[in-house]
């Protein structure tokens, strides 16, 4: 009976340590921007099945582990890179349901797929300068999606960022001109020239009683929806539902907005190159 027991008690560890490592094929995916993108959405209204975790889809974690995708995401838990850490002044964690799974989720491809958490709440567009010091917010996802290559191939970028550039007519009215500036050198430094992209038009503005001061906001959309760089593909979050602050959006807005990035990326992917 000790037999039986010791036996199964160590196939259990042999299942549990194959299921934790992950495929060495995967479809990789980066998810780079500000809030939105780390998500804001509250972790204790996910649906159930929006809970489960998928064999298919991994993580790249801001710990440098490969895990079973769940969120949120963005965790900053074990954090290696302090650029990029969601820790508040009280030092909790602000990370909660962003696009990034349901995502995943909803490209219903066969492959495995593998997401790399790029995301700074608060992060300006001229935060994302090309830099590749590992303490700089574009070195650091640099370095870690050349870290998660290892195991597959990058093969999209997903983008949501531009809130904090609605601050500012003259961040705002070089926006799209900048954006295209770091979509190349992403392209350049991953030895992709025609890596697709997808960027996120931002939700409705905030109201001023609110958050005040996003007085640019609406140049910002508008240049973000006349963006044409080539594979680069666009889903607006407008008329999504807003938390209280009425600047993040709800778990329920970020389940429906990861839908329409898969739908955008499958298209952009299909697109020729050139």
């Amino acid at each position: 009976m000790m037999l039986r027991t010791c036996s199964t008690a160590l196939l259990a560890l042999t299942v549990t340590a194959a299921q934790a490592e992950p495929p060495k094929d995967m479809d990789i995916y980066l998810l780079m921007g500000q809030s939105n993108m780390s998500g804001r959405g509250d972790l204790s209204t996910l649906p159930p099945d929006a809970r489960k975790t998928d064999p298919r889809i991994w993580l790249y974690g801001n710990d440098g582990v490969w895990k079973l995708a769940a969120d949120p995401l963005d965790s900053s838990t074990g954090q290696i890179d302090a650029v990029s850490n969601e820790l508040s002044s009280k030092g909790e964690d602000k990370a909660g349901v962003g696009p990034g799974l349901s995502f995943a989720k909803a490209l219903k491809t066969k492959r495995p797929v593998g997401l790399v958490t790029c995301a700074k709440g608060g992060s300006s567009l001229g935060q994302w300068t090309p830099n590749p010091a590992r303490d700089r917010l574009y070195g650091s996802c640099l370095a870690r999606a050349k870290e998660a290559a290892g195991k597959g191939r990058i093969v999209g970028v997903l983008w949501y960022q531009g809130e904090t550039d609605g601050r500012s007519n003259d961040t705002a009215s070089t926006y799209g001109a900048r954006l295209t500036g770091l979509v190349t050198h992403v392209r350049t430094d991953l030895n992709d020239a025609c890596l697709p992209w997808v960027i996120v038009g931002l939700a409705d503005q905030p109201d001023p009683a609110k958050s005040n001061g996003y007085t640019a906001w609406a140049e910002v959309q508008a240049q973000q929806k006349a963006f044409t760089v080539n594979r680069v593909g666009y889903v607006s979050a407008a008329g999504l539902p807003k938390n209280n602050d009425d600047l993040h959006l709800t778990t329920e807005a970020q389940l429906i907005l990861g839908v329409r990035l898969a739908a955008e990326m499958r298209k952009v992917q299909k697109r020729p190159c050139g």
